[in-house]
C-alpha cells in the first residue's frame, strides 16, 4: 500500500511538472520546426506529420488528410531532402479561452533529390520562399501546425 501511495505521488508530481513547466514558446516552436526538418531529411514522414494538427485547414481547402497525402507523395518522388530556413519571427497570442496560438513567419528552401539530382521544391538557393504557419499549443502534445500559407505551388503538383 505504501509503495502504491508513493508511486501515485511521484506520477502526480511528474504530471504537474510537465503540465506547468514554464518554457519559452518561441524556442519550442523553433524546436518543432527543427524536428520537422530533421524528420524530412531522415525520411520519417510519420514523425514529420506528428507536428501537424488533425484540425489543420488552410485557405485553399487543404485538410490534415490532404497534407498527409501530399507529404507521402513527395516521399515517394524523392529519395532525399535538404531543408534550410532562416529569418524566423514568431508572435504568440493567448485567446480568451486560455489557448496559446502563434504565427511563425520564415524563409525556407527545400531541395528534393530524384535519381541523385537536386530539384528545388520550395524556394531556391538565392531566393528562399517566405511562408507563414499558424500553430496552436496543446498542453499535452505541444505546438501543432493548424494552417500554412506559402506552399501553394507544392499543392498544385
Amino acid at each position: 500500500m505504501k509503495k502504491l501511495v508513493v508511486l501515485v505521488v511521484v506520477i502526480i508530481a511528474l504530471l504537474f511538472f510537465y503540465l506547468c513547466r514554464s518554457t519559452d514558446d518561441t524556442t519550442e516552436i523553433s524546436e518543432v520546426l527543427d524536428q520537422m526538418v530533421e524528420s524530412g531529411e531522415n525520411g520519417m514522414q510519420g514523425d514529420l506529420m506528428e507536428h501537424v494538427s488533425i484540425e489543420y485547414r488552410d485557405d485553399y481547402g487543404a485538410t490534415y488528410l490532404i497534407i498527409k497525402n501530399v507529404v507521402d507523395n513527395f516521399f515517394q518522388k524523392f529519395t532525399k531532402f535538404d531543408t534550410k530556413y532562416e529569418n524566423l519571427a514568431v508572435s504568440i497570442d493567448k485567446s480568451e479561452s486560455g489557448d496559446n496560438t502563434a504565427v511563425a513567419n520564415l524563409d525556407i528552401h527545400i531541395i528534393g533529390y530524384r535519381s541523385g539530382a537536386p530539384v528545388d521544391i520550395l524556394g531556391t538557393e538565392g531566393s528562399y520562399q517566405n511562408i507563414t504557419v499558424e500553430l496552436k499549443k496543446n498542453k499535452l502534445l505541444g505546438w501543432k501546425i493548424t494552417k500554412a500559407e506559402g506552399f501553394e505551388n507544392i499543392l498544385e503538383e
